[in-house]
C-alpha cells in the first residue's frame, strides 16, 4: 500500500485554490509595530534595560496606555517577574507609574514552575480564564526552560525549550514574549547574537533585540518576525520615568556634532574629504576619525574615488512589493526626532 493511501494522515491537507478563499482576521497587534501576536524573543546583555522596557509594554497593554510612543489596546497581562520580588516590582511600577491608579488587569507572579512541570498548562488555564487576554511576559526564559535531555542537539533543546510557548501562543491568538540574553561575541546576522542556537529564534515568530552601538552610547531596538517588517530604531531610556522613549532613525538620533554636520555637507554635495573639512571647518583630524568610524559603523560608504556618500536606509525604500507612495510611520520616519536634555542615570537598578 502506498504510503499516501491513509486518508487520516491527509486531513490537514487544503488545496491552493480553497486557500485563495479563505479569509483571515489582520494581525493582532499588542504593541503597534514592535509586538505583534505569536511568541517574540526579547533579547539584550544584561542591565541594558530589557526588564523595563518589558514591564512598560506590561503596564501600557493592561491600563491601555502607550510604550514607545504607541497607544495600546487594552487586556489582561500576566508579567512573570521570576527574577524579582515584589518589593522590586513595586519599586520599580512607583518610577514607571507614580501618579495613576495600576491597573487590576495587570497581573504579576515572581515564582513559576518550569515548563514542562505544570508552567506551560497553568499559562493555558490563565488565558483561559481570562476574557480578552492579550499578553503574558516570561523575564526570564531561563527560569522556566524545560531541562535538555541528554542525546538532544543544542538545536533541538532549544527549539523545544519554547515549542509549548509557541504553539499555545498561536492557538490563542495572544502574544507571549520571552526575555532572554545576547551572547559575548557579534554575528554578521543580528539573530545569531541571541544565545543559544537559531533553534531559539527559528521556532519564535517574531526577535527583539536591544543593544548598544558600538561606535557610541546609543541603544538600539531591532525587531524582525514573520509578520514583523524588520525596523530599527533609536532608543533613549529617560531616568526620570524610568521608561524607553523612540527617537527614530539611529543615524539621526545618535550624530554628534560632528557627525550631524557631515551628514549635511554631504547633503549639500561636499562628498570628498577636504570638501568636508573646508565645508564643516572642523579640524581635519577629527573629520578624518570621524569618516572611518561612521564607515565601521555603515552609516557612510566610501567609493574608490575617496568620496563619500550616506548608506541608503533599506527600511525607507521601496521594495517591489510595497506600493509607490508607503504609509509613514515611527518606524521609518527619518525626520531627526528631538531629545531632552537629562542626567545620567546614576541607580544601577535603573539598567536591570
Amino acid at each position: 500500500m502506498d504510503r499516501f493511501d491513509n486518508v487520516e494522515s491527509l486531513s490537514g491537507i487544503f488545496s491552493a485554490a480553497d486557500l485563495q478563499g479563505m479569509e483571515f482576521p489582520p494581525i493582532n497587534w499588542i504593541v503597534p509595530g514592535v509586538l505583534p501576536e505569536g511568541l517574540t524573543i526579547l533579547a539584550g546583555k544584561p542591565k541594558l534595560g530589557k526588564s523595563w522596557l518589558a514591564l512598560d509594554m506590561a503596564l501600557a497593554v493592561a491600563g491601555g496606555g502607550s510604550v514607545l510612543g504607541r497607544e495600546c489596546v487594552p487586556g489582561p497581562v500576566l508579567y512573570l517577574a521570576l527574577e524579582d520580588n515584589q518589593r522590586r516590582l513595586q519599586r520599580r511600577l512607583n518610577r514607571i507609574e507614580p501618579h495613576l491608579d495600576w491597573p487590576a488587569d495587570l497581573e504579576l507572579n515572581t515564582r513559576w514552575p518550569r515548563l514542562d512541570q505544570g508552567g506551560l498548562k497553568t499559562i493555558s488555564e490563565w488565558i483561559k480564564t481570562r476574557d480578552g487576554a492579550k499578553l503574558v511576559i516570561v523575564d526570564t526564559l531561563a527560569v522556566v526552560r524545560p531541562a535538555g535531555k541528554a542525546n538532544d542537539s543544542m538545536y533541538t533543546g532549544d527549539f523545544s525549550a519554547i515549542r509549548g510557548l509557541h504553539q499555545l501562543a498561536s492557538n490563542t491568538g495572544i502574544a507571549i514574549m520571552v526575555v532572554h540574553h545576547l551572547r559575548k561575541a557579534d554575528a554578521d546576522d543580528r539573530l545569531d547574537t541571541v544565545s543559544g542556537s537559531t533553534g531559539l529564534t527559528g521556532a519564535a515568530d517574531t526577535t527583539l533585540i536591544l543593544t548598544r552601538r558600538d561606535s557610541d552610547s546609543g541603544v538600539i531596538l531591532y525587531g524582525r518576525g514573520r509578520d514583523l517588517e524588520e525596523f530599527e530604531t533609536g532608543l533613549e531610556f529617560d531616568p526620570h520615568t524610568c521608561r524607553w522613549r523612540d527617537l527614530g532613525n539611529p543615524v539621526e538620533a545618535f550624530a554628534s556634532e560632528t557627525r550631524a554636520a557631515i551628514f549635511e555637507a554631504i547633503s549639500a554635495g561636499s562628498t570628498a574629504a577636504k570638501d568636508i573639512i573646508s565645508e564643516t571647518g572642523i579640524n581635519a583630524d577629527n573629520v578624518y576619525q570621524t569618516l572611518r568610524r561612521m564607515v565601521r559603523a555603515g552609516d557612510l560608504k566610501k567609493d574608490g574615488r575617496g568620496t563619500y556618500s550616506r548608506t541608503t536606509d533599506p527600511l525607507s525604500e521601496e521594495s517591489d512589493c510595497q506600493e509607490q507612495k508607503p504609509q509613514p510611520d515611527n518606524l521609518t520616519d527619518l525626520t531627526p526626532p528631538s531629545r531632552p536634555n537629562g542626567p545620567n542615570v546614576t541607580d544601577p537598578e535603573a539598567w536591570a
